[in-house]
This record gives structure tokens, C-alpha cells and sequence, in this order.
């Protein structure tokens, strides 16, 4: 006991003196003839009565220690992702799904299970799929008859995640640990064990299903090229995975999924593993399917196979893929006006590319009267270079319209106006211009030059104004940059996107080509026509590549010399920097020019993107929209995109944004949009691009969304993963048929607290009866005796 206003001991003694000494002064200075013994017990009452309402004014107060230890917390976590749906055919009498039996052992009376919980801990009940679920009510009788019941909705299953947020959420308070309740199927996100250990929050699980695979087989990979060409066979090779099927024959099919028409078939047995019974047996194959595409355009294919007796589900026994079908090669004439480096090296990079048949053809210097001289080689051959044996096979250049018709691309070198008839010139404008097919002018000081094409029928097909004196050159050096409108110019993508932001992807092309070798010479003195637009420029902003559509067809100029050297000088770069991504630039640019100079577009272009061709349901579909004037130019930039979703079923619905401006290129023709995917089949998704006066653009495509699959890769039972996470964090493993014994097995780590508390006892009803008590004694005494 001690006080709560503490005074000196002498003061309390000082203060017990006073009022002995008062109340014997008063009861000695009596007249009246008092009895020794009642004198003596009236004092008594009289002091004691006053000692205790001194003590009382001192507020005296017991100190006791008072336990306060919290509650030991227990968290329960359920798995209720797709697979906990399943029925395990191996668990003997059970014909109940995972979730169905772990609804039974939670919430049936009779088991006891979870009261055997609740009667040591505070036991909290979590669903869990890709994350922690609201923590599910826990039901006051559990020998009712309405009980609460989990569903099986989760796409995935995060493990790691579950019990890291569980972890978080009673930091700090006792808890006993976390009991896990599921199949062990981590299929999302990261699970080291290492992290979980460092948490130090025991694990205590518990596994559902059977450690054998289900009877199943699925296709589990398509290996396949996502560019195919017209009328050339393309290899799609299918991964099959069975289990439980060892020795059957199926058929493998793939088929177009717009016509639903069957494109190519191939059977299969599956063969059983060695030291594998038929029941658990898992073998993998690769089977080879054939397409041969014959027009061009975006298709879907789908591989599938048949649904098996005893399958465990039929939803992975497909799977959807995309291919952009283009012309199989492109027919190319190259034709030069005199040997070069520039010659030497396209006509090689033309020659190794696969995709692309390539004519070249090489013409004298200067022709004249006199040279050729009369009967040498080069007369026979009309002023040809010899580049085949024999000589009387050298190409030369189509005198016709119908002769030119056949090629896809004209690439024309340093010509002079002495080097094409007339006739030549007019089917060359007819390519162009009526055809709709293309041009690329390979320039040197003849071409743009005074007697140069200025003066025949090919200037109409330039994007620019020779002037009477001819272009000026400059014989410096420079390297060459993309012009904002270039810079997501397909022509001029050296990097790939891999999913890249457009701002990032801006970046590594734009690094890509500060990064390439110098040209070495560049022209300028000509003036732009209308609707040219320069797509690359020098440091000083001369333009370098500049498109222009022609009729029906487009006109690329290449205002410089050199190219050459991005072939031969990038090898030091190579070398010194070990970049190998460099190597092969120089082919992948022509390449890129050829195919999209051969790709007819529309006057005005709205292209759509996706970062994939098929999504799984849950999954979150990125579209981008660039828009781009058929120079791919940007456009205005106040313009709106609309965007229209059409999902399998139900009502289509409309996103409508503005652009985004990225600061990394100043450009104002991006437009992005996302949203969930939550139905399996085919998403068209259309985008039209407009200002307040004028229709822009229009672009589709279609992306396929097929069931989440992953659940189903490996349904059994992963007890090693689920022993192993147990023994890290010092808990126990117990399987489904054992888990009645798990509540015994649960450590209660209880650490126990104690405060001092204080208990007043000046205000307790016991002083006030002991006080008029002894006060009420003495009067009554007092008048016993007679005195007043």
C-alpha cells in the first residue's frame, strides 16, 4: 500500500499527536464524574474515528499486478482458386471437389475442428487467390444448419502473397501463426522461401487433393513464326503434354477460327515413359503442323484437340495463336548508273535477304556515240555490265509497262537523263503513279545534279524541286537523326518494342542512331513539294529521307551518300563496344524500307496496337493508337480517338480519350486505353480518329481471350512445396486425412503481460461504515452515561 500525497512520517505522527492531544484535553477537562474505563474507550473511538479520516486524506491505494496478455491470434487461410474446384478421381470414396472438403472440415459441427481452434486462439478465416481476401465472418454455432461455404473463383494462386499480407496485418500482435489450407498450386507472383522464413510467423498447412496428376492431356506450347508469306509453308510445331493416356492415339488439328475451316491435321499416340505406371505416366511431344497461307492479311488459328473419356477438363485442350500473312517476296530491281560502294553493298543485302527477290542491274558511267566501242562486250549488252555467266543472261531494265509491272519495288541509283528512253521513263511513272507501286531514289551528284532526272518524266515522281543549277553538295560528314514524324516510323525501328512504353522506345531508336556510323555526303538546295515529309535530317536540319506519295503510289528520296558505311563501318562499333545489336542494321533498314514501301496504306492512317496477340480472362488489354498521315507524320494533336470494345457477348461499350504527349519525341499522336478482359472468345476493338470538322482515320483488330489455364498446368497435390514451407517456418505438414489432429499440434506462443494497477481504498463503503461507526458508538455511549 502506499499513499497518493505522500507527506513526511514525522507530519503523520505530528498530525495522530494532535488529535490524541485534543481529545484528551477535551475529555479530561470534563466536570462531570466519568468512569476510568468509559473515559478511556470514548477516547479510543474518538481517535481512532479521526486517525481514519486522516489516513483517508492522504488517499491510500493498493498496488496489485493486473494481467493484460492479448488474445493469441491464429489466421486461417483458404485456396480458393480454381483448382480447389476439382475432384481427385484417386481419393477413394471422396466425390467431393477440394473446396467442398475443406467447407466440411471448417464448418461441420460434428468434426470440431474449427472449435478446437476458436477455444485456444482468436481465429480469423481469409479466402485467398492472387491475394488476401476480407477476412470471411466465423459463424457463432456450428452445429447449425445454414453455414457459410467458400467458392472456388480465383484465376490464380499466389501463395507468397497471401501470407505476406497475413503477416503484415497482425504485426506486432501474438499470434500463434498461419494455417494454410490448400493444394500447394502456386502459380502467380513470387514464393522464395527464404522470404517467407524471414517473417518468422509459423505455418501450419494443410493439404487437399491427391499427389497424383489427373488423367488430362493439353496443348501447352505453339512454336510458330508470327509472320507467314503467301503460298509458302509455315511450320507450327505444337508442345502436347497427356497424363494418364500412355498408349492412345488422338489427332492433333489446327484450324482458321474467322471460316472455321481446317487447315491441317496430324495423329499422335502417346508414348509411356519408362518406369511409369499407365496412371501417372507424363510424356510431352512435339508435333508438326503445316499452313500455307494464300492471301495476306491478320488471322487467327486455332490447334486443338479432342476431348478424352476421364479427362480432367477440356479447357486447355486448345489454344489460339495470330499470324500477319504478307506477300511471300518481294520482286525488287535495282538499277544503277554506275559502280559504286553504294551498288555493291545493297546489291549484297538485297541478295542474302530471304524474303526478297532481288534484280540488279548496272549501267555504264557516261554513255555516248563513241563509247561503248562498236562490237566490245559492253555493246552487245546495250551499255550493261556483265554480272552473269553467260554474259548474254545480264538483267536489264523492262522496256514495258507489262515487263515492269511484274516487280514490287524500283530502286533507282545515280541516273542521268541520257540513261532511260522515254518509253522507259513513262512506264516507270505509270509503276508509280496507276500501279500504286513504289520508288526509291538512291541519289549521287549525277541524279540530282543539273543532267540529272530534272529534266525527264521522273521529276514529277521526286518529293522535291531540283533547282536549274542542280543540288548543292557537301562532301562533310554528318550523322543522320529521325525527324519527330520518323521516329515511330516503321522504316526507322532499329530496336524491338518488347512491350516497351512508346517514350522508352523512343529513346533506345533514337540512341540507335546517334549511335550508327557517319554518312558522306549530303545534298541540300532543293525545295520540298507539297505533302513531302522528311522522315530523317542531318545535325543542321537539311532533310535526308523524305516520302511523298505519287498518284497511287509513294516516292522515297535518300538525300545522301553513304549508306554503305552503315554496313561496313558498323563493324568497328561492334567491336569495340561488343554491341552485336548493331550488326545487322544496315540489312534490317532496307529491309524495313522495301516491305513497307510495298505495303499499300490508306490516304490517312490510325494504327492500333496490343502488347499481345491473346490474353487470359482476368487478364488487362493496352491498346495504343498512333496516328500518323500515310507519311506518318504526326497529326493534330487536339484530335479524339474513339474507341469501341466489342466483347463475344453482350453490348459493345465505348472508351473515348485524348492524346498523350510524349515529351521524349514532342510528338502529339499517341493514344492509349486499357481495360478487363472478362469473356472468353474474340475482342474486336475498333478506333475511329476525327477533330471537330473531319474524320481522320479508322483502324481494327482482334485479340483472342482464352480461359485462365494455369490452374490446370499441374493440379495435384504439391505436398513437397507445402512440407517444405512448413518445415522453414517451424510448423507442421499435415495431409486433409489428418487434420482433425492439427489443432493439438498448434504452438500457443503466448507471452504473458502484467501492469501494476492501483486500487483506492479511501473511497471504499467499508472506512465510511468503520467512521460512523466509531463516531455513532461514542455518542451513543456519551448519552448512556449522561454526558452532553
Amino acid at each position: 500500500m502506499r499513499f497518493t500525497y505522500f507527506l513526511p512520517g514525522w507530519a503523520v505522527v505530528l498530525g495522530i499527536a494532535i488529535v490524541i492531544g485534543v481529545t484528551v484535553f477535551v475529555y479530561l477537562r470534563m466536570t462531570q464524574s466519568i468512569h476510568p474505563r468509559y473515559r478511556f474507550l470514548l477516547i479510543a473511538m474518538r481517535v481512532c474515528a479521526a486517525s481514519i479520516l486522516l489516513c483517508c486524506l492522504l488517499a491510500p491505494v493498493i498496488i496489485e499486478k493486473k494481467d493484460i496478455t492479448p488474445p493469441t491470434h491464429l489466421s486461417i487461410l483458404v485456396d480458393t482458386s480454381k483448382s480447389m474446384n476439382l475432384v481427385d478421381a484417386s481419393m477413394g470414396e471422396t466425390s467431393v471437389s477440394r473446396l467442398s472438403q475443406v467447407n466440411q472440415l471448417l464448418f461441420n459441427g460434428q468434426k470440431r475442428f474449427l472449435q478446437a481452434l476458436r477455444d485456444r486462439f482468436e481465429v480469423h478465416l481469409y479466402p485467398f487467390d492472387t491475394g488476401l481476401h476480407q477476412s470471411a465472418p466465423l459463424p457463432k454455432d456450428l452445429d447449425a444448419e445454414a453455414h457459410p461455404a467458400f467458392e472456388p473463383n480465383g484465376a490464380l494462386t499466389d501463395i507468397g502473397m497471401a501470407i505476406r499480407e497475413t503477416a503484415a496485418a497482425w504485426k506486432g500482435q501474438n499470434t500463434a501463426g498461419i494455417l494454410l489450407i490448400t493444394d500447394g498450386g502456386h502459380n502467380s507472383g513470387r514464393f522464395p522461401l527464404e522470404d517467407v522464413a524471414t517473417l518468422n510467423v509459423p505455418v501450419y498447412a494443410i493439404g487437399v487433393g491427391s499427389v497424383d496428376p489427373p488423367k488430362d492431356i493439353q496443348v501447352q506450347h505453339i512454336d510458330y513464326t508470327p509472320i507467314a508469306y503467301t503460298n509458302h509453308e509455315s511450320i507450327i510445331r505444337v508442345t502436347v503434354v497427356q497424363t494418364g493416356y500412355a498408349g492412345k492415339t488422338t489427332r492433333l488439328s489446327l484450324r482458321e477460327m474467322t471460316r472455321k475451316t481446317l487447315v491441317d491435321t496430324a495423329t499422335l499416340t502417346f508414348n509411356q515413359p519408362q518406369n511409369a505406371t499407365p496412371a501417372s505416366a507424363t510424356t510431352k511431344q512435339v508435333v508438326e503442323l503445316k499452313l500455307t497461307p494464300q492471301v495476306e492479311g491478320n488471322f487467327q488459328y486455332t490447334v486443338e484437340l479432342p476431348v478424352l473419356d476421364g479427362e480432367l477438363t477440356e479447357a486447355n485442350n486448345q489454344k489460339t495463336f495470330a499470324v500477319k500473312v504478307v506477300k511471300a517476296k518481294l520482286n525488287v530491281f535495282y538499277l544503277e548508273g554506275r559502280p559504286r560502294w553504294e551498288y555493291t553493298y545493297l546489291k549484297r543485302a538485297l541478295q542474302r535477304d530471304p524474303d526478297i527477290e532481288a534484280t540488279c542491274a548496272l549501267l555504264l558511267k557516261n554513255k555516248s556515240k563513241r563509247f561503248p566501242p562498236a562490237g566490245s562486250v559492253l555493246s552487245r549488252l546495250d551499255g550493261y555490265y556483265p554480272q552473269t555467266t553467260p554474259t548474254s543472261e545480264t538483267p536489264r531494265f523492262p522496256e514495258t509497262q507489262t515487263q515492269l509491272a511484274k516487280y514490287d519495288v524500283l530502286i533507282l541509283g545515280d541516273l542521268g537523263e541520257e540513261h532511260l528512253t522515254t518509253t522507259q521513263q513513262r512506264a516507270i511513272v505509270d509503276f508509280v503513279e496507276v500501279q500504286g507501286k513504289p520508288v526509291i531514289f538512291l541519289p549521287s551528284r549525277r541524279m540530282l545534279g543539273m543532267n540529272g532526272l530534272r529534266n525527264t518524266e521522273l521529276a514529277q515522281l521526286l518529293p522535291i524541286d531540283i533547282p536549274r543549277n542542280g543540288c548543292r553538295r557537301h562532301d562533310t560528314e554528318f550523322i543522320v537523326q529521325p525527324t519527330p514524324s520518323g521516329m515511330f516510323h516503321p522504316m526507322l525501328q532499329l530496336m524491338d518494342a518488347q512491350q516497351s512504353q512508346a517514350s522508352t522506345l523512343a529513346n533506345n531508336n533514337a540512341a540507335a542512331w546517334r549511335n550508327m556510323p557517319a554518312l558522306s555526303r549530303s545534298f541540300s538546295g532543293f525545295r520540298l513539294r507539297g505533302g513531302a515529309t522528311p522522315l530523317m535530317e542531318t545535325g543542321n536540319e537539311a532533310p535526308v529521307l523524305i516520302l511523298q506519295r505519287a498518284g497511287l503510289g509513294k516516292s522515297l528520296l535518300i538525300a545522301a551518300e553513304g549508306l554503305w558505311n552503315w554496313d561496313f563501318g558498323v563493324n568497328t562499333f561492334v567491336n569495340t563496344f561488343k554491341d552485336t545489336r548493331y550488326q545487322n542494321l544496315y540489312s534490317r533498314f532496307w529491309a524495313q524500307v522495301l516491305r513497307w514501301m510495298a505495303t499499300n496504306t490508306d490516304d490517312e492512317k490510325l494504327h492500333l496496337t496490343t502488347e499481345a496477340d491473346s490474353y487470359a480472362v482476368g487478364d488487362t488489354a493496352k491498346v495504343t493508337a498512333y496516328l500518323y498521315s500515310e507519311a506518318y507524320r504526326a497529326t493534330q494533336t487536339d484530335a479524339i480517338v474513339q474507341f469501341e470494345v466489342v466483347p463475344p457477348e453482350g453490348v459493345p461499350f465505348q472508351l473515348q480519350i485524348r492524346g498523350i504527349t510524349e515529351t521524349a519525341t514532342d510528338t502529339g499522336n499517341l493514344y492509349s486505353t486499357q481495360f478487363s478482359l472478362f469473356q472468353n472468345g474474340t475482342y474486336r476493338i475498333r478506333a475511329t480518329a476525327r477533330t471537330a470538322n473531319q474524320r481522320l482515320g479508322e483502324d481494327q483488330i482482334d485479340i483472342h481471350v482464352h480461359p485462365q489455364l494455369a490452374e490446370l498446368e499441374a493440379p495435384q497435390l504439391n505436398e513437397d512445396l507445402l512440407k517444405e514451407l512448413a518445415s522453414e517456418t517451424s510448423g507442421v505438414y499435415f495431409a486433409m486425412a489428418d487434420a482433425d489432429a492439427l489443432p493439438q499440434n498448434v504452438a500457443n506462443i503466448q507471452n504473458s503481460v502484467f501492469v501494476d494497477a492501483e486500487r483506492e481504498l479511501w473511497s471504499h463503503p467499508l472506512i465510511l461504515i468503520m467512521v460512523v461507526g466509531l463516531l455513532g458508538t461514542e455518542w451513543f455511549l456519551r448519552k448512556r452515561i449522561g454526558l452532553t
